[in-house]
C-alpha cells in the first residue's frame, strides 16, 4: 500500500511539473521571435544609413573626447568654479563647457539611469507587477494550448499566436509606464547637474587635441 501512494505521488508531481517547463519554453520561443524580427528589422536597413549612423556614433562617442577626472573638476587649478552673472560671460561658458565636456554628461546620464533601474527593480511594486505579467503569460500560454481558447460556443477561436501577440503589448505597455519614471528621473538629474557644472566650471581655453586632456582656466590664462 505504501508503494502504491509513493507512485501515486511521484506520477502527479510529474504531470504538474510538465505543462509548466512547456510553458516556460513557449516563453522563450515568444522571446526569440521577437528577437528574430528585431533582427529582421535591423536586416531591412539600408547599408547606407547603417554606415551613416555607425561615423556619427563614432564621432559622438569617440573615447578620445571623454575628459578625464582632473579636466573635469578643475583638480590642480587655482580656481577651477566661480560664479558668472554677466550673460556675456555665462552664456559662452554654458556653450563651450557642454561642447567640450559632454560625452562626460552622457556617462553622468547612464551612470544615473542604471542606479535609477536598480532602485525600481528593487521596488518591492515593481516585483510584484513582473510576478503578475509572468502569471498572466503562464495563462495565456495554458488556456491557448493545443486547439486554442475557444469562446462562444467555439465560434470565437483565440490562437496561440493571438494571444502571445496580445500579451506582447500589454507587456510592452507595462514596461513603458515602469520605465517612464527613470526616464524623467534621469534626464532631469543629468540635465540640472550637467547645467550646474557648465555654468560653474571656468574655463577659458580648451585642447580637445592634448592627450592629457587637460583645460586651463580663467586664472591660469591670466598667468600665462
Amino acid at each position: 500500500m505504501a508503494e502504491a501512494g509513493t507512485t501515486t505521488t511521484t506520477t502527479t508531481t510529474t504531470t504538474t511539473t510538465t505543462p509548466n517547463v512547456s510553458e516556460l519554453a513557449e516563453l522563450a520561443k515568444v522571446a526569440n521571435d521577437a528577437n528574430q524580427a528585431f533582427s529582421n528589422a535591423s536586416a531591412a536597413v539600408p547599408q547606407e544609413t547603417k554606415d551613416m549612423m555607425r561615423k556619427v556614433k563614432e564621432n559622438i562617442l569617440d573615447s578620445d573626447k571623454l575628459r578625464s577626472f582632473s579636466a573635469f573638476f578643475g583638480i590642480g587649478e587655482q580656481s577651477p568654479f566661480s560664479l558668472a552673472f554677466n550673460p556675456s560671460i555665462l552664456c559662452p561658458r554654458l556653450k563651450n563647457n557642454v561642447l567640450y565636456f559632454y560625452l562626460n554628461y552622457i556617462l553622468g546620464a547612464a551612470l544615473i539611469m542604471i542606479i535609477s533601474i536598480f532602485a525600481t527593480l528593487l521596488n518591492p511594486k515593481t516585483i510584484v507587477m513582473l510576478a503578475i505579467l509572468l502569471i498572466v503569460w503562464l495563462l495565456a500560454l495554458r488556456i491557448t494550448s493545443e486547439e486554442g481558447l475557444q469562446l462562444c460556443g467555439g465560434s470565437i477561436v483565440i490562437s496561440r499566436k493571438t494571444a502571445t501577440t496580445v500579451m506582447m503589448i500589454v507587456t510592452a505597455v507595462v514596461l513603458f509606464f515602469m520605465v517612464k519614471p527613470v526616464f524623467f528621473v534621469t534626464v532631469g538629474s543629468a540635465s540640472i547637474l550637467s547645467l550646474i557644472h557648465a555654468s560653474l566650471r571656468d574655463v577659458k581655453v580648451y585642447y580637445p587635441e592634448d592627450n592629457m586632456g587637460k583645460a586651463l582656466s580663467s586664472a591660469e590664462v591670466e598667468m600665462a
